[in-house]
């Protein structure tokens, strides 16, 4: 069973990619919603700017060592993210489709139906060949 929130969402994404020899921070800021499951909750906004822009995203977190990311509209992208645990997924770029490895390091939540935190890191490799080092923290805070 569904329970969706009607309320709107502030949520604050702020990404950090290190890479062999260099790192790269940002923070966006977007409106979306919040969503429950009975096990899990899912966090979904559409990006309006840069590269994104026309996505859909859904981040799902379930029992708190599980995420997925599924994006849809112009740049397709399955990631999922298990603690402890190598996944396959499709990602695609500006350049094309190509398969990637997920690792996850870490999840941790403390979300609630009014907001809260959601934070994981994960690596990404292809072919085996480390690509980067990815942490990811968003906060969620319901707006009136």
């Amino acid at each position: 069973m569904e329970l969706t929130v009607a309320h709107k969402y502030m949520i604050r994404l702020h990404d950090i990619h290190n890479y062999e020899l260099e790192t790269a921070d940002a923070t966006t800021i977007l409106f979306g919603d919040l969503t429950f499951l009975e096990d899990s909750y899912k966090i979904t906004y559409k990006e309006s700017e840069g590269d994104l822009a026309g996505c859909t995203t859904v981040i799902t977190c379930k029992g708190g060592t599980e995420v997925s990311i599924c994006r849809t509209g112009p740049y397709c992208t399955d990631l999922y993210m298990e603690v402890g645990k190598r996944h396959n997924c499709q990602y695609e770029t500006e350049f094309g489709s190509m398969l990637m490895g997920v690792f996850a390091e870490s999840v941790a939540s403390d979300m609630t139906e009014t907001g809260g935190t959601l934070d994981f890191t994960y690596n990404l490799d292809i072919g085996g060949d480390f690509v980067s080092r990815n942490t990811l923290h968003i906060t969620v805070k319901e707006t009136f």
